[in-house]
């Protein structure tokens, strides 16, 4: 059901530190106005687990109400515990998300089958879409491409999975695993230097969060790549690869990325929330630099 390019869009906050609504708003438009296939909301580089559960609420309500069903709105809704996610999934229904993404359950570290009853409860407790989403570089833990496929197979309201792992033959064992029983269930990638090799793989787009940065570019992207044009898609690629720098000059990488947004002129503060570091002003001119490299800056002078 989810496919395309659907950024992970970050939560702007204002130089208090509280969430920015009207910056929130520019970001929507813009990345509408990209030709996204969707948006995903407090996902990691949402920095969802540095909001309460207030804030992710009133947040989810505000992005349902710009968005304003133009395109398909997905609401973050993990959590480590169960409880907290299945009414966090409801509520996300209840605002007029189009579907829910849920990370792996982190800090205690379960097994296929705690895991498998864990997003089986969530799924059942809603109405809409749910898709998996698979981060074993921050929660400690690795969904397996056999337990993917039970997920597929056993519970009809899953519908995908974001597969953000570091080696790509994991996204190729899933759709190995999942398309014969389940062609419709999408296959999409989290880090972005994976996004082409998994659509030529058979996979069915990206979830991801320098998207935020150059929207046009990833939807371009996608959208080479599905239409058979080898040659732009590689070229997109490969600006891609170059916008990947960014993620040595932050710590982690939300802080780089809205620091370049606001270069290439998105009315957004370079703030995040802690334990995240916001951008260090040092690094600004390597920002642009990498902005130019990936060709969405005017190269400067001399350089």
């Amino acid at each position: 059901m989810f496919t395309g390019l659907m950024p992970a869009m970050v939560t702007p906050f204002d130089e208090r530190g509280e969430l920015d609504l009207r910056a929130t708003g520019e970001v929507v438009e813009r990345s509408i106005g990209a030709g996204v296939s969707g948006i995903v909301i407090l996902g990691s580089t949402g920095e969802f687990p540095q909001l309460d559960g207030d804030e992710r609420r009133r947040f989810a309500e505000e992005v349902a109400e710009l968005v304003a069903g133009r395109v398909p709105l997905v609401v973050g809704v993990g959590t480590s515990g169960t409880r907290e996610a299945v009414a966090l999934a409801r509520h996300a229904e209840e605002a007029g998300a189009d579907g829910v993404i849920s990370v792996s359950p982190f800090y205690w570290t379960v097994g296929e089958e705690a895991l498998f009853k864990h997003f089986a409860t969530v799924s059942e407790s809603v109405g809409i879409p749910m898709l998996v989403y698979n981060f074993p570089l921050l929660t400690g833990i690795d969904l397996s491409p056999a337990l993917v496929a039970r997920l597929a197979t056993e519970c009809p309201n899953i519908t995908g999975i974001k597969d953000t792992v570091t080696e790509h033959i994991h996204t190729v064992n899933v759709l190995r695993e999942v398309k014969p029983r389940r062609p419709g269930f999408s296959v999409l990638s989290g880090f972005e230097d994976q996004i082409l090799p998994n659509l030529l793989a058979g996979g069915d787009g990206s979830i991801c969060g320098l998207s935020n940065v150059a929207p046009e570019l990833f939807v371009g992207l996608v959208e080479a790549a599905q239409r058979g044009d080898l040659h732009e898609a590689a070229e997109r690629h490969r600006r891609v690869l170059r916008l990947m720098a960014l993620g040595s000059l932050s710590d982690p990488v939300v802080g780089a990325v809205k620091v370049a947004m606001a270069k290439l002129g998105v009315p957004i503060s370079p703030a995040v929330r802690g334990p995240a570091l916001p951008a260090p002003s040092e690094a600004y001119g390597e920002i642009e630099a990498v902005l130019e490299g990936a060709g969405l800056l005017p190269v400067a002078e001399g350089a």
